[in-house]
């Protein structure tokens, strides 16, 4: 294995009992492959090639950094392996057990982020809001926005209305301090999510110092509510693993993407650091919302931190003291979720980061919108 983290794909063929071999028949990984990285709920998945392919082998045995994760048919040799720390190399082999006797082994192993290579980004995109005295405005067009980088005006090379879907992150605080607030949080979560529209995919995951996937990219109400009714708390809060986590995850799925992420108190065992999250919301293109309820919405000090994360994607903070205005808060959220326009433009090639200003071609709108990136070299 080199220092970069290529490698893998190692593929053994070995025989049982007689020394039988098949060697018309492969196997190979799908998914993931090697030298990717892996971050959350993750599909492992591997195909034969040769005559007969999977109706040869009785069944699949994946394996995680030594650790069995499942069994799986040979005619569907795929399970769900969820990797959890955020972007870790991860050492994976499969195990097929042919049904003539002997075995098919294949193993990859995937990159850790401090071998993260520069790659070539092609187009930064950026979410905004248009408001009139309080009123989402729809129905504008490309032509009527402007996208001033370094107040440099650019070319807007795509343009998505506010009818485009989302895909979503609801992330939900179930640290031990949210005990009494559970009730209310699981009710208005569950209220959120039956006001999402049916072609956006919401991801619900649940967090203390861990981070559980509790559905992933549901559009159900009533599965993503009995996902909610699952919750139970406990444990220290980890805030800004979670948004990192949850920035990674999103980075994989297509079209709009934003986080709303609920605590109701201070970073208390996370790994990563406000700065280090803060730029990885800046360089992403998520819009942010953030809920602070309770000791969250009363500490100075961490409503700068939740403001300052939400303003630069262009999203919002907001504050309940009670937990009985959490529905009317997720509300609020739910109504900037669906009032979104996505613009996409070229990047600068200089390795700096750059201030994006969203602008209307008519005055008197507020445009709420991403304010930097991050420019590849």
């Amino acid at each position: 294995m080199t220092r970069t983290g290529l490698v893998c794909a190692l593929t053994l063929l070995l025989s049982a009992g007689s020394g039988a071999q098949a060697p018309d028949l492969s196997i190979r990984w799908v998914s993931p492959t090697a030298d990717t990285y892996l971050s959350g709920p993750v599909l492992l998945r591997v195909i034969f090639a040769g005559e007969g392919g999977g109706t040869r082998v009785e069944d699949v045995t994946f394996y995680a950094d030594g650790k069995q994760v499942c069994v799986a048919p040979g005619a569907k040799a795929e399970c769900a392996w969820d990797a959890w720390s955020q972007l870790t190399s991860h050492a994976l082999r499969a195990v097929a057990r042919l049904k003539a006797g002997g075995r098919l082994v294949s193993a990859i192993r995937t990159k850790s982020v401090e071998y993260v290579e520069s790659v070539a980004v092609d187009v930064i995109l950026a979410n905004a809001v248009v408001t009139d005295g309080g009123r989402f405005v729809k129905g504008l067009t490309r032509e009527q926005f402007r996208v001033l980088d370094d107040a440099r005006e650019r070319p807007i090379t795509s343009f998505q209305a506010t009818d485009a879907p989302i895909e979503l992150i609801l992330a939900l605080d179930a640290s031990a301090s949210m005990g009494e607030a559970m009730p209310d949080l699981k009710a208005a979560a569950t209220v959120f999510v039956q006001s999402l529209r049916p072609q956006d995919r919401t991801t619900i995951v649940a967090f203390n110092d861990e981070m559980f996937t509790l559905a992933r990219r549901e559009s159900s109400p009533q599965v993503l509510g009995a996902a909610i009714a699952r919750m139970n708390a406990f444990g220290a809060t980890a805030l800004y693993d979670v948004i990192a986590r949850a920035l990674q995850l999103l980075s994989r799925e297509p079209g709009k993407h934003a986080i709303v992420v609920f605590s109701d108190g201070d970073d208390r065992s996370s790994q990563s650091t406000f700065e280090q999250v803060q730029q990885l919301v800046t360089d992403s293109d998520a819009m942010l919302f953030a809920v602070g309820l309770g000791r969250g919405a009363s500490i100075d000090a961490l409503k700068e931190k939740l403001e300052g994360l939400a303003e630069v994607s262009g999203g919002r903070a907001l504050f309940a003291e009670r937990t009985s205005k959490l529905r009317e808060t997720f509300a609020d959220v739910v109504e900037s979720l669906t009032n979104q326009y996505t613009l996409g433009f070229e990047p600068a090639r200089d390795g700096r980061e750059h201030r994006i200003e969203i602008r209307l071609a008519k005055s008197g709108f507020k445009v709420r919108a991403r304010q930097a990136y991050t420019a590849p070299k």
